[in-house]
């Protein structure tokens, strides 16, 4: 049955009591009503809800004349100092609390800060350019019988075509990748980056022209432009104080190029990388094979004017290509410049440059939001867990007149200065660790004091993480009615359910990073131990270069006759992410039915050196004369390729395929082997035997422990063929490895910030436990009067935390499962998810969690009961 208090003292307080405390008091004396009506009857209580009310007729509590009471609240500067003061007084009379609010939320604003950092990094990609919200970038979505392919190149006339059919284009420029040597003097040059330009390349991207003409450099066919570290290399440190335009550099020992500038190195942020600059006009006048509609070489962009609409310029531009070459159906799509860096993904190796990840950029995010929100989580549950202790402070301070709104805006206060402290340790963590995060991430990583923006920011997140640290505690802590807590009538259970919300959620993001990290590394090693269909142990290449390539069999014979080598193969690729691509006709194929099959043309010893098998048939063989003819061709295909043209390996056998215009016949079929990273399936591939043309690889295999050896008789037999250039070599399972760069970085930063993201949700454990102890510990000290052993004093105090991190791993697991599955559908080739990684997991967490909580309540249940009972 519901009582009410009597209606005549309602109205009495109403008439009497001041307005802006009606509310306040009113509520106080309703909940003491249903309190005493619970203790002494609904009969005694009345009696005593007159009293109070009556207590409550006082000066401070009489209404008064509306002029009277303050119009604002205003908040003093010496109101302030006593706020900071009452906050710094707090902070050093808890300093075990202070240190793990102050301790986690320096962790959490680290993570967050250096994920920031990587991230800004990552969104600044070509923001440089000038107008870059206008400039785009051609690509093709080609159709083939297997699929749509993206590809990044287009023909080498399109951009002119474009910029006359189309007054919303502005300007357009191409870029062609391209590769040889360079020779001044007696000095050589193999740049990494050689590119084929237009003249306007430079003012279109807003790249810097230190010396030269920027009206006409790259105007002529024999012009060549370098940047900063090339001219260090030909001319020394001091090259900018020497005349050096006009000089002759020497191309390939081929042509004789005229120096007419010096540009920049390319820009840390821009995903176009060079180190010389070729005309594009030499290109156009003299290479017909490149420059044609039927032969895609080059990245063509473009800008757009400024009132012109991009998407209807899309919708016009996709079917543009069909004018120009009748034949060619393949859409043209616009890829924005602010995309190119993130958000590129082509085949078959038609994109160069640098390149990032979308997904991982926001899987960092997340994962640095998760560390910060695991820190603000301990911050609000230590607060709200030392509720009881600051309850009476609360009572007195409303008692004697203060208003609600000051009380929140003093524990905000407090909450200001605990993350103004963390925010500061955090800088100077920060400033320690960024070497290892430069190291994590692969870039160089500094912070930016010399930015405003940088400060504007940080002040953002000061102001925003002290609102949400101190939103909940602030608005909790000031609702505690005074005339309750004075009388120490105080619910010790208040905010419990809260708090165990925020410890389940806690380690719920805990346990998924977790998870999230071993499927990682899981896929990593898979990748990296799968069997990949050939002996990628002690397996080299070395780079053919200039004349060499046309004496490649003859260096062959040479490495032979060393000891230290087991075997050689002259091949035209690495088998390390093979994308030479073309097409091909068998008989019985459908007309419309374009293939496209990767190739590789290698010499007889290729299955020797590299340890394929055979599904069926034979090996190439030099003393066969079909297999050497120009004029007729013998072909292994893999056993994909014969499921292709829907054969069995037997029954690929003796049949005749048609490829580069060249008919031969299939006399061997490979087992399946990765010629490209376990992201994609393995297509169809097709390895032919022409000796006589030129080779750009030798595979070489190497003894067994004579590995330098080799090097130093490859590095001496190649300097007999070729002294001009640089003897150049890498190991193919080194290679293979590189593939899978970001998905190791994101590996190793997963891993170091789910053991902070498990390091921070244990300090905040570690609090509660501490603070559980000390209310218990009169409980604990009668307990063990009464013969309990410390086992079960710590099982008493640990259990409920324990049950805690069980149900967070029960809620993490399907979300783990989840996301886990999500990212592995990246591979084509990918593990299971295993139940053992969750076990593993699970009993970490607990685990961990356990010895957390197992110290404080061993060390509480040590105490001597005495000393723990003697004030009673």
């Amino acid at each position: 049955m519901h009582h009410k208090p009597p209606r005549f003292a309602d109205r009495f307080l109403q008439f009497f009591c001041a307005p802006h405390l009606l509310e306040e008091v009113q509520g106080d004396l309703h909940e003491e009503f249903e309190y005493q009506v619970k203790r002494v009857g609904a009969r005694r209580a009345r009696w005593r809800y007159w009293r109070d009310v009556l207590g409550f007729f006082q000066p401070r509590y009489i209404k008064r004349k509306p002029s009277q009471y303050p119009q604002t609240y205003s908040y003093s500067p010496a109101m302030l100092r006593n706020y900071f003061k009452i906050a710094l007084r707090n902070l050093l009379k808890h300093p075990t609390f202070s240190l793990i609010n102050i301790a986690g939320l320096a962790m959490g604003l680290v993570c967050c800060m250096a994920i920031g950092l990587y991230v800004w990094d990552e969104y600044q990609y070509d923001r440089a350019v000038p107008q870059f919200e206008h400039t785009y970038r051609i690509t093709e979505r080609q159709k083939q019988a297997t699929g749509l392919y993206n590809v990044a190149v287009t023909p080498g006339p399109l951009a002119a075509a474009l910029k006359n059919d189309f007054p919303e284009i502005a300007e357009t420029v191409r870029v062609g990748a391209w590769s040889g040597l360079l020779q001044y003097e007696q000095k050589t040059v193999e740049p990494e980056a050689m590119r084929v330009v237009d003249a306007s390349f430079l003012s279109f991207f807003g790249f810097k022209l230190l010396k030269g003409n920027p009206q006409t450099v790259l105007s002529s066919p024999d012009e060549v432009v370098i940047s900063e570290a090339v001219a260090e290399r030909f001319f020394g440190k001091n090259w900018s104080a020497q005349s050096i335009l006009g000089k002759t550099i020497q191309y390939s020992q081929k042509r004789s190029l005229r120096l007419t500038g010096v540009v920049e190195n390319a820009p840390a942020r821009s995903h176009l990388q060079y180190d010389v600059l070729l005309p594009f006009i030499y290109f156009q006048l003299n290479d017909k094979w490149s420059y044609n509609w039927n032969s895609n070489n080059y990245h063509t962009y473009l800008k757009l004017r400024p009132d012109a609409n991009a998407t209807i310029f899309a919708q016009k531009l996709a079917g543009q290509l069909k004018k120009y070459d009748k034949d060619n159906e393949t859409p043209l799509l616009l890829q924005p410049l602010r995309d190119i860096y993130l958000y590129s993904n082509f085949d078959f190796g038609t994109d160069w440059g640098k390149r990032g990840n979308i997904r991982y950029v926001q899987i960092f995010m997340a994962v640095g939001l998760i560390v910060l929100f695991i820190a603000l989580f301990n911050f609000i549950n230590l607060s709200t867990a030392r509720a009881t202790q600051r309850a009476r402070e609360v009572g007195v301070r409303k008692s004697v007149g203060a208003l609600r709104s000051s009380l929140i805006v003093q524990f905000w206060g407090e909450s200001l200065l605990m993350t103004s402290l963390a925010l500061g340790v955090g800088f100077v963590l920060l400033n320690l660790l960024l070497p290892f995060f430069s190291d994590l991430s692969g870039k160089p990583m500094t912070l930016p004091f010399q930015e405003p923006l940088f400060w504007a920011s940080m002040a953002v997140v000061l102001v925003l993480i002290s609102f949400l640290t101190g939103l909940y505690p602030a608005f909790y802590l000031s609702s505690f009615r005074p005339v309750r807590v004075l009388k120490g009538i105080f619910d010790k259970k208040s905010g419990t359910s809260f708090r165990k919300t925020l410890v389940v959620t806690q380690f719920v993001m805990s346990v998924v990073l977790i998870i999230g990290t071993i499927g990682l590394y899981q896929q990593l090693q898979f990748m990296q131990n799968k069997k990949l269909g050939f002996d990628k142990e002690q397996l080299l290449y070395v780079r053919l270069k200039g004349d060499l390539r046309e004496k490649s069999l003859t260096m062959k014979e040479l490495l032979l006759k060393q000891g230290s080598i087991a075997s050689v193969s002259a091949t035209t690729n690495t088998l390390v992410d093979v994308q030479n691509t073309s097409y091909i006709e068998w008989p019985g194929k459908a007309p419309k039915d374009e293939v496209l099959i990767t190739q590789i043309n290698v010499d007889a010893d290729f299955l020797k050196t590299t340890g394929m098998k055979l599904a069926a048939g034979r090996n190439f063989s030099s003393h066969i004369a079909s297999d050497t003819s120009n004029k007729f061709g013998t072909y292994l295909i893999n056993e994909t390729a014969a499921k292709r043209m829907g054969w069995t390996s037997q029954q690929a056998l003796g049949k005749k395929v048609n490829f580069w215009g060249l008919e031969g016949e299939i006399v061997g079929v490979l087992r399946d082997f990765h010629f490209r990273p376990m992201s994609v399936k393995i297509d169809p591939f097709i390895v032919r035997f022409r000796p006589k043309e030129f080779y750009f690889n030798l595979l070489v295999k190497t003894q067994p422990g004579q590995t330098q050896q080799a090097l130093a008789d490859m590095a001496r037999i190649y300097k007999q063929f070729e002294p001009n250039h640089p003897f150049s070599y890498g190991f193919v399972n080194q290679d293979l490895d590189r593939q899978y760069a970001i998905e190791q970085r994101t590996g190793q930063l997963l891993l170091s910030f789910s053991i902070l993201a498990i390091l921070i949700a244990c300090l905040g454990l570690f609090g509660l436990a501490t603070f559980t102890t000390e209310q218990r510990i009169k409980e604990i000290g009668i307990r063990k009067i009464l013969g309990a052993s410390i086992a079960n004093i710590t099982g008493l105090l640990s259990k409920d935390f324990i049950k805690l991190v069980v149900i967070a791993n029960v809620i993490a697991f399907p979300l783990a499962h989840y996301g886990l599955s999500q990212w592995l559908q990246n591979f084509e080739y990918r593990i299971g998810i295993e139940w053992w990684i969750f076990v593993a997991t699970a009993i970490l967490a607990v685990g961990i969690s356990l010895a957390t909580v197992s110290v404080q309540a061993i060390k509480a249940a040590l105490v001597n009961p005495v000393k723990s009972l003697k004030t009673e």
